[in-house]
């Protein structure tokens, strides 16, 4: 397969974390080097990163991206066995991917540090050689396009800039005791759980200068994680997974419900509104004028579906652990505006949408 995306890339990183594990042969390109409209064309959307597989297939978004790669593949599923740890697998994907996200562009764009490594890096990868821009010009742009649109246009600004960095280091510290204890999020193999969690900590914080530093010095049981995460081999004889939701992840959970379950719910109704844009409240913080993501409605939509696919009993045993108030949203009888996307559930193999509009939160 060709894997359209970035060396530096959230979600390339992630995939790329997947295939490995699999020993899935795979050839990394620029997505420049597949033309951006060739990728629309086909994936509907040239968002990081784009799959075109040897049957001429397309597939884009690395979570159903990488759940039909597992139903392919032999060997022992990432995907627990266990209802109640593959629901909590899941929910921890979706934070990774959707809630970390805007910590890990304000970290990249807004310190100077980590703004000249992902711009210089950009444009090595991305526009020399493809696009006639000069590299002063084609690096500033990058600059001024990316804290423009995904830190100031997603909300972060000089009143929630402490919170954006807060964000990051709450994770870093659930992480960190977690590692003291096993090898991976949810015991002893690694699961979807992990896979998600390398989109923001491999590319991002283990990468750009400042935050790395910070797990480097904070977290060095993460640091040890990811390079053990990007040099998994297929075949190690992993242990078993935990049994229920210990303390640990009850902590992390309750920070999930508390900060990305929070944002869904109030993405939804926002949504409902035919709104744009929104005031964002978590955890006390306002993000004033946060996009509207059709996208993250149907992630909600997802959540929902696999919360409703648990038995009784496995409900009743997850809202023990699940005890903060914006934990409800998995089970309230609510009914928000249908996002209307993928109705014929043939993810990844459908016409992907943008997360935010246009591409760019600030566009």
């Amino acid at each position: 397969m060709t894997v359209y995306g970035s060396k530096i890339s959230y979600f390339t990183g992630k995939l790329e974390s997947y295939l490995r594990f699999r020993r899935v042969p795979y050839k990394l390109l620029p997505t420049t080097a597949g033309n951006p409209n060739t990728l629309r064309e086909n994936a509907g959307t040239a968002q990081m990163p784009v799959v075109r597989l040897s049957d001429d297939r397309w597939m884009t978004d690395s979570t159903p991206m990488i759940a039909w790669l597992d139903a392919q593949c032999g060997g022992p599923s990432i995907y627990p066995t266990d209802p109640i740890l593959r629901f909590v697998g899941l929910l921890i994907e979706d934070y990774a991917d959707e809630w970390l996200w805007r910590a890990a562009m304000h970290y990249r764009w807004t310190y100077r540090a980590d703004r000249q490594y992902a711009s210089h890096s950009l444009y090595d990868e991305l526009m020399a050689g493809y696009l006639p821009i000069p590299r002063i010009v084609g690096v500033n742009y990058l600059k001024l396009r990316q804290l423009r649109g995904f830190v100031i246009g997603d909300g972060v600004s000089r009143e929630t800039r402490a919170h954006a960095d807060e964000t990051y280091l709450t994770a870093l510290d659930h992480l960190q005791t977690i590692f003291e204890k096993r090898r991976f999020l949810l015991g002893d193999q690694p699961t979807i759980a992990d896979f998600g969690m390398m989109g923001p900590m491999l590319r991002h914080f283990s990468q750009d200068p400042t935050p790395a530093e910070i797990m480097r010095t904070r977290a060095p049981g993460v640091y040890e994680w990811v390079a053990r995460m990007w040099n998994l081999p297929p075949d190690a004889g992993y242990g078993s997974v935990v049994v229920g939701v210990d303390d640990l992840l009850k902590r992390l959970l309750t920070e999930i419900c508390e900060t990305h379950l929070a944002q869904l719910r109030q993405n939804a109704e926002a949504f409902g509104l035919q709104e744009k844009r929104y005031d964002q409240t978590i955890q006390g913080c306002s993000y004033r004028q946060v996009p509207v993501s059709r996208y993250r409605v149907w992630c909600l939509e997802t959540l929902r579906r696999a919360w409703s696919a648990l038995s009784e009993g496995d409900q009743s045993q997850l809202k023990e652990h699940l005890t903060s108030p914006e934990a409800s949203i998995l089970w309230d009888d609510v009914a928000f505006k249908p996002s209307e996307y993928d109705t014929d559930n043939q993810a990844p193999f459908n016409r992907a949408i943008n997360v935010f509009g246009t591409g760019i939160p600030g566009s």
